[in-house]
């Protein structure tokens, strides 16, 4: 795309940008997490929101922060990462989303920019998240999505991975199953839903999808590595149940590849916020 084309050229939707009343909006997000270091801006390493921080600001033509809903670590991926800024009253979103597009891909895309209220914050107001997990499980690599899956070469157990995730299910302290250096205040979170299917996709044969009221640091990878340790014969579902108990992560298995991981959804209250309903659905 040459520098003049209208996607690139700075917003003017306001005589000064600098000095506009500014709107907050939210942005749904897509990424290919193997080309960052991460959500979170780092120090001479490229990161998601650094990307976007600089297409905002060059856009809108004023410094201009963004705010995710979570950071997501290296190499994690995301389908629907929901985040917001603000920009000045009256800004062209359909105009923005084209120039952010253009600015921050093609690793990055914005799907979406809507209105919300003053106090909506992406992380804040958030009531819950969905993560997928994709394995490629068979006696070859994939060798397309490399990137985008964990290769398990050995045959997994599916209908004992389901068996186990149950005892995960429910209000729990999730210590055994978070990085050791997780500075979350509270280790305790509600585990809605983890489903195991398989199938046929371009990314993998199999999907682990868990929903909880929120994350701790490294707990959707942790937990699909114990899943995965069950699936292969190493641990038991009252294994896995002693685990959790224990609230011991020296006692659990490994920590799945980031690799294989997508932020699939993330939750608000939907009465509070209804143009971001359909984000909800979206799967």
């Amino acid at each position: 795309m040459s520098p003049s084309s209208p996607e690139l050229e700075p917003l003017a939707a306001v005589a000064s940008a600098a000095e506009a009343p500014l709107t907050r909006v939210a942005l749904r997000l897509a990424y290919d997490g193997s080309a960052f270091h991460g959500w979170q801006i780092q120090d001479h390493r490229e990161s998601i929101e650094a990307r976007l921080e600089r297409a905002l600001t060059t856009a809108l033509r004023r410094p201009t922060r963004i705010f995710g809903s979570g950071r997501t670590d290296a190499g994690v991926h995301a389908l629907n990462q929901a985040a917001h800024c603000d920009v000045p009253q009256g800004a062209d979103l359909a105009r923005l989303r084209s120039s952010l597009n253009a600015l921050a891909g093609p690793y990055i895309a914005v799907k979406e920019i809507l209105p919300v209220p003053p106090d909506f914050h992406a992380r804040h107001s958030a009531t819950g998240k969905t993560y997928r997990y994709q394995i490629q499980n068979r006696p070859y690599p994939a060798a397309l999505a490399r990137q985008r899956c964990w290769w398990i070469r050995l045959p997994l157990n599916v209908p004992a991975m389901r068996e186990a995730s149950q005892v995960l299910l429910g209000r729990h302290d999730f210590s055994a199953f978070r990085a050791s250096q997780c500075a979350a205040p509270s280790p305790v979170r509600d585990m809605r839903r983890i489903g195991v299917s398989e199938g046929e996709w371009p990314d993998g044969t199999l999907r682990i999808e868990l929903e909880a009221s929120g994350f701790l640091q490294h707990m959707a990878r942790i937990i699909v590595g114990n899943l995965t340790a069950v699936g292969l014969g190493k641990l038991s579902a009252r294994d896995l149940a002693a685990i959790l108990e224990s609230r011991d992560r020296t006692r659990a298995a490994m920590t799945a590849p980031a690799k294989g991981l997508y932020l699939l959804r993330v939750d608000y209250d939907w009465e509070r916020v209804p143009a971001l309903r359909d984000w909800g659905r979206e799967s």
